[in-house]
């Protein structure tokens, strides 16, 4: 028994890396998972690895800068496991293009937290 069994999380940019190695422990610890990147073969491959170690793992390929993206790794997640325990925003979007300081984010990135 992990100290994780029964809860539920999800894990952005869970394909490699520090989130990978999160979705793992996570798993490991008895958590089922909701694992999302936009690498959609490394996805599955982490969601076999969950599964072969004996958790519950649904990959939802998604844009951490796309709220409704979000919203859908989230919908899917609960529809799946029924609940949502715990979130790990491990997924970055400032690498994928060179931003001036005073050029604004994109719309919907720097919206305040709910």
């Amino acid at each position: 028994m992990g100290e994780l069994d029964g809860k539920v999380a999800i894990v952005t940019g869970a394909a490699a890396g520090i989130g990978r190695a999160t979705a793992l422990r996570l798993a490991a610890e008895g958590a089922r998972l909701g694992v999302a990147d936009l690498d959609e073969e490394r996805g599955a491959a982490l969601v076999a690895e969950v599964e072969a170690a004996g958790s519950e793992a649904v990959f939802v390929r998604t844009d951490v800068s796309d709220e409704a993206q979000v919203d859908e790794l989230v919908a899917r997640t609960v529809e799946r496991f029924g609940r949502l325990d715990i979130g790990v925003n491990n997924a970055g979007i400032e690498g994928r293009r060179r931003r001036s300081p005073t050029r604004p984010p994109r719309p919907g990135v720097a919206r305040s937290w709910r």
